[in-house]
């Protein structure tokens, strides 16, 4: 399989954009030696462009700080763990090179993980032809990977990687050269800093000097490990002596300002220019939510005890794990364990062997595993182990039963290698408790009911236990056994296999079970990682969020696709000793934000909700301060902060949505109950409702695009374009002023033009029409057409051909398409457990923002009114004799794709009754607040159009469904009358 990577992502594309702008304008020298970069002079207009690009970004004017006296010049994208910063720095390696000629480039990572996952993304060829051809770049990127060098005698070599990039001539115009490398090569050893090479390069024996003498442009990944202060960060600056540092990273470092009492510390920003921080990742969907979960000791006390070591086969020391902390204890053979907490009086040790204790009920323990105070439990991390395959089965068996398979996996973090590889006498008692865990659960479900497909995948499975499962620590770097090899291979480098449930040998890949002890943090992660376990404690002081951070990617499917319209969790599962692991990290997330941003509104925010509401900036301030919300200064009152927020819910507001981190042992907050009498009635059409469906175009669609494309073009998309003044005068009338309109003045325009490969990026990011079928077309029409002038390819031209796009597909895809049911049913929905019951409460956000005080109908399905709109809460409100039940649809449960490439689900459920009682009716409602059919928005009415055919299909296919939509000028109840009128 190959990995698809996704062009003109929002969130990654503003990144690269940041960068790019702040060149724009500057003054460029083209370079003295052929090998070295154009040099880019940081004068006022570059300092001026960061400002802008900060301002357009939207960053708190607290983030909003210009380092002008730090050299050389850096500049920081900050994005979280998860939402692709490496492709983000690929594509601004691109992005320079093509529209500033910077050809050299050093990416400086700080481990081998890290550097490991970076040569593979740089050096794939699907990634070089997505950047050459996909998005018009038209060059390839040379990689160099600097390794530590073989110690030989005789000869010293000249690193070849080195002398590969400088030797790079930046005058060939299709070629990039990127020096990849790794903190230690910097700071260890001399191989960059010694000069008695037998041979250099262009007169250079040191190598730092001949990399300083490219005039590199350099990449750092991961910047809260290089600290300003330490030696890599002065290495980089006085060795390589870059003209800029681009640092790339979720996590930035700390730095005191202030002496004594007034000492502080902050992030060490440099010109940041792009904060896509952990809350807004969360909010926005562009990475998956944390639903943490930790298992409760069966005893009363949350006490658990470690054999931390093996002194000698008379005595071992032992650790009490407690929520107030640790203490450690000697113990020798008889010793009674009451010594350590009470409530293992009566349990005393019997024996110790090289690796393990025997206790005098016959429970053996080793080193390394843990066991709560209960004498009779089983050992802790059995349970832990337990319950984390149980929840990966759970995730796996739904995203198996997909019509796109996910191939899903589990990484547990562990304490003991020995445990798992196996000491000196081959004793390995984590690896074998887990295999027998696993065989215990992969029969329990055999026994299920599950696809055939689904079924093989568990009998291969069960077949073969060790396949299942692997493992990569430090010290197998050293190791020379062929298996364990293989292990590390596919694990660390061979993400595309790890990611296939089909071998290339047709056999099944069952392998989705990893072990690590943290040597895969930072700059490891795989999209499909959707359980973590912690069977090992990290400390108190770790990043939560660089914790979970190896399962936060979005998934993607068996062909490779990110699956970017649903909502994905990781299950975290920790000990009880991090039962607060939620709150701590829902508190680290909002903490990244400005102190001002959650209690205080900018002027900006305060222009866009007033113009939204259609109200002068003036008069909804006094609003908001009449109500008490705000004080003059716009900060807001925190006692009212919710009310605030839920009043006006078109404030964005800057905290982590609460269904993005969720604690599976506490319930839920801001939960509405569903009513189980009222959902029974509508357990048929729910059920319904919820099949899935694929959508597939007619055969001659792709045809059509390329045919119609040049109709597109001949509709006027090239020329000028008209722009007409709207001219208004004010005139003081006899008792009032007036305003009279007058006849304005017409311009023809031509837009501003752009360089032809920009031109086509900018189609393609916005249709996903391939560049090459672009400019086919584009060459034919001009050949075509006399007097095709080059300043036609401009912004405007550009702006218009995308919207004649978005009509024509809107316009011609319409009943060239149709449904198709699947065998893919949920295991689970947002109101129904995997089992099919009912599920007690939804999280409110689900179904509504907004909530009416007051109960609701008896016939409606929630006891709370929770609503989104002001039309939608006259619905809820509204009693109809003729309904037996209703309810508002949870958010994105529904999923009808739609011919615009996304995903689509209604807003109200009904069932009703005729007059005489005899038929029942299922209805579907989508509410839109407007006036009439020709406010709706091409994208909105095509989304209704794609539903309408859906449910044709749904009731073709044997079940009912009449699908309305419900517009301002519509009540709920007239919508009914006339459905029941047709029947």
């Amino acid at each position: 399989m190959e990995l698809i990577l996704q062009t003109g992502l929002t969130h990654q594309q503003k990144a690269v954009d940041s960068i790019a702008d702040v060149f724009k304008n500057t003054t460029i020298s083209q370079p003295n030696q052929y090998y070295g970069n154009p040099e880019i002079f940081t004068d006022g207009i570059l300092f001026e462009n960061i400002k802008q690009v900060q301002k357009t970004n939207g960053l708190h004017s607290s983030l909003r700080i210009l380092s002008r006296e730090v050299k050389p010049l850096h500049l920081d994208i900050k994005m979280e763990t998860g939402t692709g910063k490496t492709y983000v720095y690929t594509h601004a390696i691109y992005e320079l090179h093509q529209q500033y000629g910077i050809n050299k480039f050093i990416v400086v990572v700080p481990s081998l993980p890290i550097k490991a996952g970076a040569e593979q993304f740089l050096g794939d060829g699907y990634v070089q032809k997505h950047f050459e051809n996909t998005c018009g770049y038209g060059a390839q990127i040379e990689l160099y990977t600097l390794k530590a060098q073989a110690k030989k005698k005789g000869k010293t070599f000249f690193p070849s990687a080195v002398r590969a990039f400088v030797e790079g001539s930046c005058q060939t115009k299709n070629r990039i050269y990127v020096l990849l490398t790794n903190m230690q090569l910097l700071t260890n050893g001399n191989m960059l800093s010694r000069s008695d090479y037998d041979f250099g390069v262009h007169g250079y024996y040191r190598p730092f000097d001949a990399l300083a003498a490219t005039q590199p442009f350099v990449i750092m990944d991961e910047p809260h490990r290089f600290q300003r202060d330490q030696k890599a960060y002065e290495r980089i600056v006085e060795e390589l002596k870059p003209q800029c540092i681009v640092r790339f990273g979720a996590t930035f470092p700390d730095i005191a300002v202030g002496k004594g009492k007034n000492k502080t510390t902050k992030k060490d920003y440099l010109n940041l220019l792009y904060d896509l921080n952990a809350c807004e990742s969360f909010n926005q969907n562009l990475i998956k939510g944390v639903a943490k979960e930790h298992f409760e000791p069966l005893s009363s006390k949350d006490e658990k005890i470690k054999i931390t070591s093996i002194e000698s086969k008379t005595s071992a020391i032992f650790n009490h794990i407690s929520v107030n902390g640790r203490k450690s204890y000697t113990l020798q053979t008889g010793d009674s364990l009451s010594v350590i907490s009470e409530e293992l009086k009566g349990l005393s040790i019997t024996g110790i062997g090289k690796n393990f204790v025997e206790f005098s009920n016959g429970q053996i323990k080793f080193t390394g595993e843990e066991f709560t105070v209960d004498i009779f439990s089983d050992s802790y991390q059995e349970q832990m182990i337990r319950l984390a395959i149980q929840r990966h089965f759970e995730t796996e068996r739904a995203n198996f039963d997909r019509p796109c398979k996910i191939k899903t996996l589990a990484l547990f973090f562990i304490d003991n290698i020995d445990s798992y590889r196996g000491d000196s006498n081959g004793n390995k008692w984590l690896h074998s408790i887990f295999e027998q865990l696993l065989k215990e659960r992969i029969d329990y479900e055999l026994k299920q009911t599950c696809s055939t497909e689904y079924r093989a995948y568990l009998e291969a499975s069960k077949a073969d236990i060790s396949a299942c499962h692997a493992g990569y620590f430090a010290k197998d770097n050293t190791d020379s056994d062929d298996n364990i090899a293989a292990e590390i291979d596919e694990i660390l480098h061979n993400k595309k296999k790890l990611l296939s449930i089909v071998n290339e040998d047709k056999s099944l890949n069952t392998r989705r079970f990893l072990f690590s002890k943290w040597t895969l943090k930072e700059g490891w992660d795989n999209p499909n990682v959707f359980t973590i376990v912690k069977l090992r404690s990290s400390g108190s002081d770790n990043s939560k969020i660089q914790e979970v951070g190896r399962g936060l990617r979005l998934p993607v499917d068996e062909f490779g696709n990110r699956i970017s319209n649903e909502e994905f969790m990781l299950n975290y599962i920790v000990d009880f000793t991090e039962a607060d692991f939620a709150n701590r990290l829902v508190a680290e997330i909002n903490a990244e934000l400005p102190a001002e941003q959650a209690t205080h509104i900018s002027i900006e925010e305060m222009e866009r909700v007033a113009q939204l509401r259609n109200i002068d900036t003036n008069q909804f301030m006094i609003e908001l301060m009449t109500r008490g919300y705000i004080d003059f200064s716009r900060k807001i009152n925190v006692d009212k902060i919710n009310d605030f927020y839920q009043d006006y819910s078109e404030f964005n507001m800057p905290r982590l949505a609460s269904a993005k981190v969720i604690d599976k042992n506490k319930k839920a907050k801001n939960t509405v109950k569903v009513r189980e009498a009222r959902f029974n009635e509508l357990k048929e059409l729910w059920s319904a409702i919820n099949k899935k469906y694929v959508l597939f175009f007619n055969s001659d669609v792709e045809q059509s695009i390329e045919k119609d494309i040049q109709i597109l073009l001949q509709n006027g998309v090239f020329g000028s374009q008209e722009i007409t003044t709207d001219r208004q005068k004010i005139y003081a009338g006899k008792s009032n002023i007036e305003v009279v309109g007058e006849a304005g003045v017409t311009y023809l325009i031509s837009g501003k033009r752009l360089p032809y490969n920009v031109f086509l990026k900018r189609i393609n990011k916005a249709t996903s029409i391939p560049i090459n079928t672009l400019h086919n077309a584009i060459v034919q029409y001009a050949k075509s057409e006399n007097g095709f002038n080059q300043a036609y390819i401009n912004e405007s031209s550009a702006a218009r051909f995308i919207s004649k796009f978005n009509d024509w597909k809107y316009d011609n895809l319409k009943g060239r398409f149709n449904y198709k049911k699947t065998e893919y049913t949920p295991a689970s929905t947002k109101l129904t457990n995997a089992d099919g019951t009912v599920r007690a409460e939804v999280v409110q956000g689900e179904i509504g923002t907004n909530i009416l005080r007051g109960e609701p109908s008896a016939k409606y399905l929630y006891d709370v009114i929770a609503y989104d709109s002001p039309l939608e809460c006259k619905n809820i409100t509204k009693e109809i004799e003729e309904v037996i039940v209703y309810g508002k649809i949870p958010r994105r449960s529904i999923s009808i794709p739609t011919i615009g490439n996304d995903s689509y689900s209604p807003d109200f459920m009904y069932v009703v009754k005729k007059a005489n009682g005899e038929k029942e009716l299922n209805i579907v409602i989508e509410t839109k607040q407007v006036e009439g059919k020709s406010s709706l928005r091409g994208e909105e009415g095509m989304k209704i159009s794609c539903a309408k055919e859906f449910f044709n299909q749904l009731t073709l296919d044997g079940y009912k469904v009449s699908f309305k939509t419900q517009l301002n000028n519509n009540g709920i109840k007239s919508i009914i009358e006339e459905i029941l009128k047709g029947e």
